[in-house]
């Protein structure tokens, strides 16, 4: 609609189209590992601005080519941007296409778009149509052991199921990967994000393109751009730049539904931005929309019967338009100013997490009590990037990420992080006894087990604890009794002081209130199959009334008994202020997870408990500008999602 900004390069049109490192069996040179679409972009996790410095850092492992394709949002839509990852698949040295030229790639395009860059092409058949070259733009081989393709899927390729494969052709002869399975549809959108893996802050900009932070938020009926792919097909694409139409004009019946918390956006306008494949978004922000640092926004497009949710990414919304903060007590302007004067900011956050599961199908009862520190240095662009201190979206709304075997997800922007020196380990104390928190073999923060992973097992089970990771202690923040309380108690969390930050002392109460939490349908709800295709409420009594309530739903695509370390899966949590007593979570929530009918003991999850906010460890430890404490304890059962 108007000039596209640098920024939007910069940190968009490739944010979702990140590396992840991958490794090809021993016995291939020329492989498939891995085909991300946009709104799948979460599985990858660094950015193309490092690929072109041929410097990639160390990324999340990736996933075998088909297995996110069985995730809602796992095809690949018509006239879309797409990522393949694998070896042999480019030269040595990164070269962009024609959309993005020069070192590093800039705009403007120049047309018509290369079906051959460099000697990579990319082959797409779908059905028993003829074979369509996709436009290329970026090829490298960036390690030994690793590649990645860039490429716009053609307008005019076939919806269905398919095959794609990869040709490069070096001085040497010609390379050909085996084929590998994808999913063409008409519109799967995807945001962009700053974190270069399709989750956490997403490329949302005000009016005169300036990119929404921490600290320079909307406001309440402010009108804002989104920018990402996947809208669906146009009538010009290679020859040179697509029209501009708006799929949302007046009259029009509008394909596309933005959602901000749990609330609809008016939607001005949705199409292509001018420029191939990119797509942007502009709508007004509802005047009652909830406010905070990680607001979720979604958009679901429409295609006939078929609806898509794309991924979950957040903005910050504030009513005075600058920094912002959340119900949970977390308060950017804790640490504004030092951002300001430095560009950084040192902070430290102890999360007390407890996770019960009643596994229905092999009656056992499954706790992971858990601490973890995280003390570490962030610039002014990993706060941009970063997905929260406390774990979780904003308060009263619900957010969904993708994650591989176990949840959750981990954070991308977390190994990149300075970590900081604050002894050799943390100490968790209360009414069980105290426990250690030793550093992370990583060097990234602290973590541990406190409670064991507890597993009360079956007789007709003796092998069920180690099979689970378990090693039979008591839990730490429940009683031992079937099914656990929670304990009323206050935690101390202590650490001795390092070379970088010094000793501290912090507390968090666990009232009797919070305690005596009680998800009152959970039986209704955990005996039987819960459609997808409907809102789900969730009713309780107790917890704190100046608390929280946890709600979170995992569905994985998992048949064994225990997923493997590429089993793809969507994590959906909403936090919900406590004294509500009800929550409903909203069906295009649901629509984002997969089915998990498939018998598999852990395919899915339903847990809900009492969560705390961020509580301030007073006085500020040396060498920290803001220290934080916060639980969620929350405990479920399996379900079978439909």
């Amino acid at each position: 609609m108007k000039t596209f900004c640098a920024i939007v390069l910069t940190f968009g049109l490739f944010a979702s189209l990140g590396l992840a490192q991958t490794t090809c069996p021993s016995t291939q040179s020329t492989c498939i590992t891995q085909i991300s679409n946009a709104a799948g972009a979460s599985l990858s996790v660094c950015p193309l601005a490092t690929a072109v410095t041929g410097q990639p850092p160390a990324c999340l492992p990736a996933s075998p080519s088909n297995v996110w394709a069985t995730l809602p949002n796992g095809g690949i839509a018509q006239g879309s941007f797409f990522s393949i990852y694998g070896s042999g698949l480019g030269a040595a040295v990164s070269t962009c296409g024609s959309l993005v030229s020069g070192s590093p790639c800039i705009w403007p395009p120049q047309y018509p778009l290369p079906t051959n860059l460099n000697g990579t092409t990319v082959s797409v058949t779908v059905g028993s149509g003829a074979a369509i070259s996709a436009y290329v733009e970026f090829a490298s081989q960036l390690t030994s052991t690793f590649a990645q393709i860039n490429a716009v899927l053609p307008s005019n390729t076939p919806t269905g199921t398919g095959t794609i494969t990869v040709s490069y052709t070096p001085s040497g002869g010609t390379a050909q990967t085996a084929t590998a399975p994808i999913t063409v549809v008409p519109a799967s959108f995807g945001t962009f994000a700053f974190n270069a893996a399709g989750s956490g802050p997403g490329i949302i900009m005000n009016a005169k393109f300036v990119a929404f932070t921490p600290f320079s938020s909307a406001t309440p009926g402010e009108t804002v751009t989104l920018w990402g792919t996947g809208l669906g097909p146009t009538t010009v694409e290679g020859s040179g730049p697509p029209p501009v139409v708006n799929l949302c004009a007046a009259g029009a019946t509008c394909p596309v539904t933005v959602w901000v918390g749990n609330e609809k956006a008016t939607v001005l306008f949705a199409g292509r931005s001018g420029y191939t494949a990119i797509d942007q978004i502009n709508f007004t922000l509802p005047s009652d929309v909830v406010q905070g640092c990680y607001v979720p926004v979604a958009v679901v497009t429409t295609s006939g019967s078929s609806q898509v949710t794309s991924n979950f990414t957040s903005m910050t919304i504030s009513s005075s338009g600058g920094t912002c903060s959340d119900a949970d007590g977390i308060d950017y302007a804790d640490i504004s100013t030092q951002v300001a004067a430095n560009g950084k900011a040192s902070v430290g956050v102890v999360s007390l997490l407890s996770n019960y599961l009643n596994i229905a199908t092999l009656a056992l009862q499954w706790d992971n009590d858990t601490a973890n520190g995280e003390i570490a240095t962030l610039t002014a662009a990993q706060l941009d990037s970063f997905q929260g201190f406390t774990l979780a979206s904003s308060a009263g709304t619900c957010t969904v990420s993708q994650f591989e075997a176990f949840p959750p997800p981990k954070d991308p922007i977390l190994p990149g992080l300075d970590y900081l020196d604050a002894g050799a380990a943390l100490t968790i104390k209360g009414t069980a006894g105290s426990a250690t928190v030793p550093k992370n073999t990583d060097g990234q923060g602290y973590g541990g087990l406190v409670g064991g992973a507890y597993i009360n097992c079956p007789s007709t089970m003796p092998d069920c604890p180690s099979l689970l990771g378990g090693n039979g202690g008591p839990p730490f923040y429940l009683t031992s009794a079937t099914p656990p309380a929670i304990v009323a108690d206050t935690y101390t969390v202590s650490g001795p002081g390092g070379t970088q930050v010094g000793a501290f002392s912090g507390t968090i109460p666990v009232s009797s209130a919070a305690a005596s939490f009680n998800w009152t349908n959970e039986s209704s709800l955990t005996a039987g199959s819960i459609s997808r295709s409907s809102p789900l409420t969730i009713n309780w009594t107790g917890g704190d009334p100046n608390g929280f309530v946890d709600i979170t739903a995992v569905a994985s695509t998992v048949t064994a008994l225990l997923p493997s370390a590429n089993t793809p899966g969507v994590l959906a949590e909403c936090i919900v202020p406590a004294n509500l007593n009800t929550f409903t979570i909203p069906t295009f929530v649901l629509q984002a997870m997969p089915a998990s009918t498939g018998g598999a003991a852990l395919a899915g999850e339903l847990l809900v408990g009492p969560a705390s906010g961020g509580v301030k460890i007073t006085p500020v430890p040396t060498g920290l500008d803001a220290a934080y404490v916060f639980y969620h304890f929350i405990a479920g059962a399996t379900v079978a999602w439909q």
